[in-house]
């Protein structure tokens, strides 16, 4: 069934994840459209999700009319002419989207997702796609998973879709997942610093993964640094270097040790947990990209940003180059 986009069920707050002893699903919004890309984030959900816990809606935004037919509704010989042909193209467009909603929905339904738990919303476009599915994204969301290119997608490697890249630019406070391809892999690289950010990415990827079998790699990388660099006043010195080394080795172990204290609490085993460090990086997003293909990783977790934050920038740059490189891969970027 179709939920009307003013009547939808789907659009209450979010409720505490417990109350009591029953655990409240995980609700996730699913923006589909024509492409592959679509329905590859569909089946993502349907493969790496416990179903048991999950509440899923399914989105389609209904395009606008092309501009000629905007451009002439004004004109008596368009109304006299073409409105019967202008009607019947609404009326097709949304039986794409009605067909596109039952595809997806079936795709869940035959993971075990309850069929109860699956919603889906056909919707005119209001405003324009990227920003009719943002205003939906936020009615209380867990997260926000799209295809990394869709039907508006631009032939290249290492370009995300428009649509795409202005969902992740508009959403800085709700978890956003961006699928690149059909994931099979089913491990998963956190990559982590210091920051608050980082804190929140564990604490959220253990709310999902506690419920699966998936493994975790706990993963972060230290900017090549040398004190030669830092100023031209301390020359070379590699025992310093060293002994610099030395301790930020030992505080990076402290900090992995922790986060993955707090997974195990949170009901993760700890066999499903790994830690791992990379020091003197030339790139960071680099190599959290190298680890994961070579490791058979399907999804990168990282925060929004990390340490090095610019206010002005929506996304931090490490993560901005990982999402732009990332085809192939799964990208959860967690606010």
């Amino acid at each position: 069934m179709v939920e009307d986009s003013e009547t939808s069920e789907a659009r209450t707050p979010r409720t505490p994840k417990r109350q009591g002893n029953t655990v409240k699903p995980e609700r996730i919004l699913v923006a589909v459209d024509g492409s592959q890309h679509a329905l590859h984030a569909v089946e993502y959900v349907a493969r790496h999700c416990a179903p048991s816990t999950l509440k899923v809606n399914l989105l389609y935004v209904v395009p606008a009319a092309p501009e000629v037919f905007m451009d002439l509704e004004a004109q008596v010989y368009f109304r006299q002419t073409f409105k019967g042909k202008y009607a019947q193209w609404k009326r097709d467009m949304r039986g794409v989207g009605q067909a596109l909603l039952d595809r997806a929905r079936s795709i869940l339904v035959a993971a075990n997702v309850a069929e109860n738990q699956v919603g889906v919303i056909l919707q005119e476009q209001e405003v324009g796609i990227a920003r009719d599915i943002v205003a939906e994204a936020k009615r209380g969301y867990d997260a926000v998973v799209i295809g990394r290119r869709g039907l508006s997608k631009v032939e290249g490697e290492f370009f995300l879709g428009s649509v795409c890249t202005k969902i992740v630019s508009a959403l800085r406070e709700v978890p956003v997942w961006v699928i690149g391809g059909k994931i099979e892999a089913n491990q998963l690289l956190l990559a982590v610093d210091g920051s608050k950010n980082s804190q929140k990415a564990v604490h959220y990827l253990a709310s999902f993964a506690k419920h699966t079998s998936a493994a975790i790699t706990l993963y972060h990388v230290v900017r090549q640094f040398s004190l030669t660099y830092a100023t031209n006043l301390i020359p070379r010195d590699q025992k310093r270097e060293q002994k610099w080394l030395t301790k930020i080795t030992r505080d990076i172990e402290s900090m992995l040790s922790e986060y993955a204290g707090r997974l195990e609490k949170a009901g993760i085993a700890p066999s499903r947990i790994n830690t791992k460090y990379t020091l003197e990086s030339s790139s960071r997003s680099a190599d959290i990209l190298r680890e994961a293909r070579a490791n058979n990783y399907g999804t990168i977790v990282l925060g929004r940003r990390g340490l090095s934050r610019v206010r002005q920038f929506v996304i931090g740059r490490v993560t901005s180059k990982v999402l732009s490189q990332a085809e192939g891969l799964a990208v959860w970027i967690i606010p």
